[in-house]
């Protein structure tokens, strides 16, 4: 525990306040974490130096738990993650009556520098705390600088997470709330996710085909092999297939981008499942359903997709795993939940290669082909999309990215996790149930303009669309998510 030093007892400040003391294990030193004289004015000069305008801070030591209640005094909206070295010297700290009070504050959560990551990413919401604020109590960053380091780093790594994450809520929240309303209007007479499933012969293998270039070379391959696959393909892979009189088992669709319409845009087959994410574009869903029937809705993990798969308590909508939000790992996950166990990946690519982004035969392709001209060409176009983002070269002559990379080791890390037993049942959703629920959970989630309850499920399905609406948007997110929902 923190090194040569750990909490070794408690002492009575001049002031007749305790604190706690610190003893080496080597040179028997004691030091005090709080002054011996009058810990409460030296708190009131660690509260001075905070922004009140600040709304989430990590106070690293918890120690006596007087600079906790004086920040909490001063600033009457904040959230406070406050840190110690170990889990037993919080249970040591738990000895001290001020201490034990704090940790029964809605507004306060403890942690150690072993959970301080988790902790932050579950606690920490960027859309409506804003900046964070480190602060650390300079007698504990001094006693436990290595556990100081530790606490930095972790916070350092979750902040980078958190905002990746948060730069495309801002630029899709509002899309994506839109999409699953509009969406579950459609949830009722979708089709059934087990009886898909019952029906599936599971012995063949599960072919997930991505629209990576190497496709094309593999398009004679499942032609020949057709009877022994079960083809799921990603969304921009089914056309490519479709024109090559290839008809896919499934699709699995999770873009909730306008431009994902033009996936559907071919003859869509009869014999074909359209599994697709609650945030998935709306147009795509109500095409696929008008023409076929064929749909299954599904959710990734977006607060409000999972609120309406898990409103009864029991699942709705089937969950897939969409690692960093990529669909080929979403429909690899398809395979799993139907229940594959060989599956093999077609056009994976995650790189470019021979100059191209994409297989023959997708949306793109026609699109560059329609507008070339002789000073704008369809090469240029696919080579500024190859480079729009810095490119990594690598020793086969491909090209990757940072982000391509990132979903080619999601993927990886995807497949070698070992799955977790559920029950997999899917219950029917009821659209007039789920809007009474909900309404409900979020009227009363907010009493008033400024006043809300942030640890409700309800609250947090508006926390993408709080991000692009901006910070102090709650009210506003949870005004506009009432009329999405009453008008479906």
């Amino acid at each position: 525990m923190g090194g040569n030093y750990f909490y070794s007892q408690l002492a009575e400040a001049k002031d007749g306040n305790l604190i706690p003391l610190c003893k080496n294990s080597v040179t028997g030193q004691e030091i005090a974490l709080h002054s011996k004289y009058n810990p409460l004015r030296e708190a009131e000069g660690f509260a001075a130096q905070i922004d009140e305008s600040c709304l989430f801070f990590v106070i690293l030591g918890i120690a006596g738990g007087y600079h906790i209640e004086k920040i909490l005094e001063k600033n009457k909206k904040c959230r406070i993650l406050a840190v110690e070295d170990s889990e037993s010297s919080l249970a040591f700290l738990m000895k001290l009556p001020l201490v034990k009070k704090l940790s029964k504050q809605k507004r306060i959560y403890f942690t150690d520098t072993y959970h301080l990551k988790e902790m932050l990413l579950t606690h920490y919401k960027p859309a409506i705390h804003g900046n964070l604020t480190i602060l650390p109590l300079r007698q504990w960053e001094s006693v436990f600088s290595q556990e100081a380091c530790q606490c930095k780093e972790a916070i350092t790594q979750a902040i980078k997470l958190l905002a990746a994450d948060f730069s495309v809520q801002s630029h899709f929240g509002k899309i994506w709330q839109k999409n699953i309303i509009s969406n579950l209007s459609l949830a009722e007479k979708a089709k059934s996710f087990d009886e898909v499933c019952k029906k599936t012969d599971k012995m063949k293998t599960a072919a997930i085909i991505a629209a990576g270039p190497s496709l094309d070379n593999n398009i004679s391959l499942l032609k020949k092999k057709r009877d022994s696959y079960y083809i799921i393909a990603t969304d921009t892979a089914y056309s490519a297939l479709t024109k090559q009189n290839i008809i896919s088992d499934a699709v699995v669709s999770i873009d909730g981008q306008q431009v994902s319409h033009e996936h559907y845009m071919e003859n869509l087959s009869q014999k074909t499942i359209f599994f697709f994410d609650l945030c998935a574009n709306a147009a795509s869903v109500r095409r696929a359903f008008s023409i076929t029937k064929n749909i299954i809705l599904t959710e990734s993990g977006h607060p409000l997709a999972q609120y309406a798969s898990l409103y009864t308590g029991k699942r709705t909508f089937p969950h897939l795993e969409a690692g960093s939000g990529t669909v080929t790992i979403a429909a690899a996950s398809l395979a799993k939940k139907i229940g594959f166990k060989n599956i093999e990946f077609f056009g994976a690519d995650f790189s470019y290669s021979g100059g191209r982004a994409y297989c023959k035969g997708t949306y793109l392709e026609s699109q560059f082909c329609i507008k070339s001209n002789r000073l704008a060409t369809a090469e240029k176009a696919s080579t500024a999309l190859i480079y729009r983002t810095p490119v990594i070269k690598k020793d086969d002559g491909k090209i990757t990215t940072e982000i391509l990379e990132a979903y080619r080791l999601s993927l990886s890390d995807y497949m070698n996790k070992k799955e977790v037993s559920e029950n997999t049942d899917i219950c029917k959703f009821n659209l007039n149930d789920f809007k009474s629920q909900y309404c409900n959970d979020l009227r009363s989630t907010f009493k008033s303009e400024n006043e809300y309850d942030e640890n409700t499920y309800a609250f947090t399905t508006l926390l993408p669309l709080c991000a692009k609406l901006g910070k102090d948007s709650c009210f506003l997110a949870y005004l506009k998510t009432l009329r999405y929902t009453e008008r479906v």
